[in-house]
């Protein structure tokens, strides 16, 4: 047998040949883990305030609350008392003249414990010099009798001559409430001699 020959030249490259027809698609895989959620965006800005809305219907009206305790009396006004009758007396003390006593007023004396008192009246003495006096006592929550201290008094100085006249008092110190001011009247000398007393009137105030 013979040597083996030398390996010849290699050939050149052919032409490419025609692309061939694509393949069947392949199966879907499985779907992937789900991602982590993205952070929070800024809050956007505030819009604008919308239109104020129609006002509701009127509720119903609460139930009528609990009377408050009554406050205290207030002073009452001033008082007055007016008695024309002309009246005689003889007696030598305070007293109410027959069949004609008073004139009386009741007030409420108030917190000040304070009145002003006017008494006036017209006095007649039967008798030169005899002196007649007008004064008043107190009753109810004050009591007090008529004293010369606080009296309207008048000395006559000619028989049958009237004297009218007032005389105004101060008092104070009185525990406030309900009090009677009642007009007393008497003579000087008694017995034969008297003292008449006409047109008599009290007026009481009370004072803040």
């Amino acid at each position: 047998k013979g040597d083996p020959g030398s390996a010849g030249t290699p050939g050149s490259n052919g032409a490419q040949g025609i692309q061939g027809v694509p393949g069947a698609a392949g199966a879907k895989g499985d779907t992937g883990a789900a991602g982590t959620n993205g952070s929070n965006g800024a809050q956007g800005i505030q819009g604008v305030t919308g239109p104020t809305g129609p006002a509701g219907p009127t509720g119903a009206t609460g139930a009528t609350g609990a009377t408050g305790a009554t406050g205290s009396s207030g002073a009452v006004g001033a008082k007055a008392a007016l008695v024309s009758t002309a009246v005689a007396t003889s007696s030598t003390s305070y007293t109410d003249l027959a069949s004609s006593s008073g004139p009386a007023v009741a007030v409420t004396v108030p917190a000040s414990g304070a009145v002003l008192v006017t008494i006036t009246g017209g006095i007649l003495s039967s008798y030169n010099g005899e002196m007649g006096a007008m004064g008043f006592a107190l009753t109810g929550t004050n009591t007090s009798s008529a004293t010369d201290a606080r009296a309207l008094r008048w000395t006559g100085r000619n028989e049958l001559e009237t004297f009218q006249s007032s005389a105004t008092f101060y008092i104070s110190g009185l525990t406030a409430g309900s009090t009677t001011f009642t007009a007393k009247y008497k003579t000087e000398t008694g017995g034969s001699k008297n003292t008449t007393f006409s047109n008599r009137n009290i007026i009481v105030i009370p004072l803040p």
